[in-house]
């Protein structure tokens, strides 16, 4: 009778070696469970996850439906082949699998949460939104849940509320950048300029590498009519990330407006370089040709934004 329980001691064991960030190293440790105890469903399982998260789907998967197989009832292997199948874009096998987790143990609050995220993304916000917030009727310390219901919120343009569900999350989980960063987003959304900067400022004090908050933050600068502080922000975001299209883009824009239009020509270049499909890049540097009086290159650059739509 002491079997079971040392079992899954050992289990716990090796699931803190895989979610410390070493997968790699646990996966040995599962085979080796799995050999002393062939009909172990959660060690499949969660071997299962360790596959996922270094990127071996069909391996995941494989092992996940053994775990399932073996015991058709554990909610948290359909929970995890759920996420499985959501991280290779099949929705509907992953909403099932989310759906039979619920169907199982109805107090799941995980389940709900991860059902909504696929209800999101089919675009189904309303139903989302619901889910988050059973989700969070279950866990009201579920951060994850709280700024995910944000992030549903705004999609909808209800920024209000998104911003108190981000408030939430951060309240639970302070170190987490991306509730900092979200609330920021609806905070500039809303015209709250100064307020999304303190939270693009947190954000980067957790997470100094992210170059799209330097983007955000520098399109605050500017709405604030700081220019030269945007162009410092989108120079800091090229040195992390020179493929970001979107912040030669904004600083080419930031040169524009201080009429420095060979600094704004190269960098619209490099954008478009970057990303040729987008008429927006094509607008803004026919503006810069037209403030240079090269009218031929204008039309050259209007004709085609007029293309692209």
């Amino acid at each position: 009778m002491e079997q079971q329980p040392q079992t899954e001691d050992r289990l716990g064991a090796i699931n803190r070696i895989a979610w410390r960030g070493n997968p790699a190293e646990a996966i040995p440790l599962y085979d080796h469970a799995i050999a002393q105890d062939p009909a172990n469903a959660h060690a499949y399982a969660f071997r299962g996850l360790a596959y996922r998260r270094l990127g071996n789907y069909p391996q995941a998967l494989s092992d996940l439906n053994h775990a399932l197989q073996l015991e058709p009832a554990f909610a948290m292997g359909h929970v995890i082949r759920g996420s499985t199948h959501r991280e290779l874009g099949q929705l509907d096998q992953a909403l099932q699998d989310y759906t039979e987790a619920i169907h199982l143990d109805p107090e799941y609050s995980a389940a709900y949460a991860n059902r909504a995220m696929v209800l999101e993304d089919l675009g189904d916000l309303e139903a989302a939104i619901a889910g988050y917030s059973q989700a969070i009727a279950l866990n009201p310390r579920y951060a994850a849940a709280y700024n995910n219901r944000g992030l549903a919120s705004a999609k909808l343009s209800r920024y209000e509320a998104a911003i108190a569900d981000y408030s939430r999350a951060i309240a639970l989980e302070g170190d987490d950048p991306s509730a900092y960063y979200n609330r920021g987003l609806a905070y500039a959304a809303l015209d709250h300029y100064n307020d999304a900067i303190d939270d693009y400022d947190a954000a980067l004090a957790l997470d100094s590498h992210d170059a799209g908050l330097y983007v955000n933050r520098g399109a605050a600068y500017d709405a604030l009519g700081d220019t030269w502080q945007a162009i410092q922000d989108y120079s800091q975001a090229i040195a992390l990330d020179p493929e970001l299209a979107q912040a030669y883009y904004n600083r080419g824009l930031c040169y524009s407006e201080l009429r420095e239009f060979p600094q704004a020509l190269q960098d619209l270049n490099t954008a478009i370089r970057l990303d040729p499909t987008d008429p927006d890049l094509y607008r803004a540097r026919g503006e810069a040709h037209a403030a240079l009086g090269d009218m031929g290159r204008a039309l050259v650059d209007y004709q085609k934004a007029e293309g692209l739509g």
